[in-house]
């Protein structure tokens, strides 16, 4: 994963939305992960916003690719994440899973009911308020 080394700056000569998101698509890809601006890493938001928007769009023949904002999302990011990117998405989240004070059982469970809360407009509560 080389995507960190590029991303952040406008001026590096490749663009996050080509090698994230418009290439892979052109190969089939199903599902891309994309970094999100909220968690570790520092992706610009309007970086993140055309990878979203790449991997959706219209073009020619191509089917939509499914995106996976990741890198560092716990549920108290959920919210967030699914307003910004919809509800058809996978959200990628490792260690807002395993960081759950009652361990990685429990952070999946606080993490599937924070996407449940958001898909009833309910407020999503915080790790440790679960």
């Amino acid at each position: 994963d080389f995507a960190g080394a590029y991303f952040g700056g406008h001026w590096t000569g490749l663009t996050s939305m080509l090698t994230l998101a418009k290439f892979p698509r052109m190969c089939g890809a199903d599902t891309v992960v994309i970094p999100a601006p909220y968690g570790k890493a520092e992706i610009l938001e309007e970086r993140y916003e055309q990878n979203l928007k790449a991997l959706r769009y219209p073009f020619q023949h191509i089917k939509p690719t499914l995106p996976m904002p990741s890198g560092g999302i716990t549920q108290g990011m959920v919210e967030k994440t699914m307003k910004e990117a919809g509800t058809d998405i996978l959200i990628g989240s490792g260690g807002g899973i395993h960081s759950h004070p009652d361990g990685p059982i429990s952070g999946a469970k606080a993490f599937r009911q924070a996407i449940h809360a958001v898909m009833q407009g309910k407020k999503v509560l915080s790790q440790n308020q679960s």
